[in-house]
C-alpha cells in the first residue's frame, strides 16, 4: 500500500468517520476521563461531527467545565482504529435537531424531535491518528509470527497522525 500524502490522509480520516459513525465520545469528568458510545453525523463540509444528546445527561456539565475531548472509532473486524481530538460545543439548535433526527433517536426521545431535552453537540476536530489495519486477524497473526521468527518489525498497516485544523 502506497503511503498517502497529507491531503489523502485528511480525506481518509473523514472517510473513516463517515464509515464507522458510532464512536466512544470521551470527556473529562473531574480528574478522570469518561467515555460513552454515541452515533456521530460527520459533516466535512461544515468541518465538524454532530451528535444528538440529552440535557439531563452529564455530558453538558462536563463540557461546560472543559470543552476538550476525543472521539474513538473502531472497526475490529478490519483492524481499523481512529482517534480524533478536538473541542465540543453544546447547542440548543432546533433546526439542526430536525436535520439530524432519525428513527433510532426516537428510542432516546419517545416524544419526538420536539422534546425540549434534546441538545446538539458540535465537535470541531483538531487532530487525528489512525491505524489502518487493511488485513484480517488471521493475516495479522501470521505477520506477527513471521516478525518474531525473523526479528523484523511486523507490517500491520499504516499508522499516521493527521492535523485537521
Amino acid at each position: 500500500m502506497a503511503k498517502m500524502n497529507e491531503a489523502e490522509a485528511v480525506d481518509h480520516v473523514w472517510e473513516m468517520m463517515e464509515d464507522l459513525r458510532v464512536c466512544m465520545l470521551v470527556t473529562r469528568q473531574g480528574a478522570s476521563l469518561r467515555g460513552r458510545p454515541m452515533h456521530g453525523f460527520p459533516s466535512r463540509e461544515e468541518g465538524c461531527v454532530w451528535f444528538l444528546t440529552d440535557r439531563r445527561g452529564h455530558v453538558d456539565d462536563e463540557l461546560d467545565r472543559d470543552p476538550q475531548g476525543a472521539l474513538i472509532f473502531a472497526k475490529a473486524s478490519s483492524n481499523d482504529f481512529l482517534s480524533v481530538s478536538g473541542e465540543f460545543e453544546v447547542l440548543d439548535d432546533r433546526a439542526k435537531i430536525d436535520e439530524l433526527w432519525n428513527d433510532a433517536a426516537r428510542a432516546w426521545w419517545p416524544d419526538g424531535k420536539g422534546d425540549p431535552n434534546i441538545r446538539v453537540l458540535r465537535f470541531l476536530p483538531e487532530g487525528a491518528e489512525y491505524w489502518d489495519g487493511t488485513a484480517s486477524s488471521i493475516l495479522i497473526t501470521l505477520k506477527m509470527a513471521a516478525a518474531r521468527l525473523t526479528g523484523k518489525r511486523a507490517d500491520l498497516g499504516e499508522n499516521r497522525k493527521v492535523s485537521l485544523d
